[in-house]
């Protein structure tokens, strides 16, 4: 077993897939540092003033970072690739009612 965990860790797929997570992580942080330095504060300085005047400013300058990019989703009651100890007896609980055989039949309401 040790002879086989040799060989998957020197694996060229297991390299060539780290250098390629890598160039991903380098791409990704170019894009946001780009979007960085062309950035500006929002609320601008002179917002913050008029603001602190009272003065209401409707419309806002931009800020010159572009549109948000959202890499990744996340969706309700969708696990995330990890169980909980809650999860996995849920599940377990749910088995076990789903294999009972009941011999009666459900208690119907009275009739009143």
């Amino acid at each position: 077993m040790a002879k086989e965990l040799r060989k998957t860790k020197d694996s060229p797929d297991v390299k060539a897939m780290l250098q390629e997570q890598n160039e991903e992580r380098a791409t990704a942080n170019e894009e946001a540092m780009e979007r960085m330095d062309s950035a500006q504060p929002t609320p601008t300085q002179e917002e913050n003033d008029l603001a602190k005047l009272g003065i209401q400013v409707d419309e806002k300058e931009p800020d010159g970072s572009g549109p948000t990019v959202i890499r990744k989703t996340v969706v309700a009651n969708v696990p995330l690739g990890y169980d909980t100890k809650a999860m996995l007896a849920n599940e377990a609980q749910e088995g076990r009612a789903e294999s009972r055989s009941f011999s009666r039949p459900p208690r119907s309401e009275p009739k009143i």
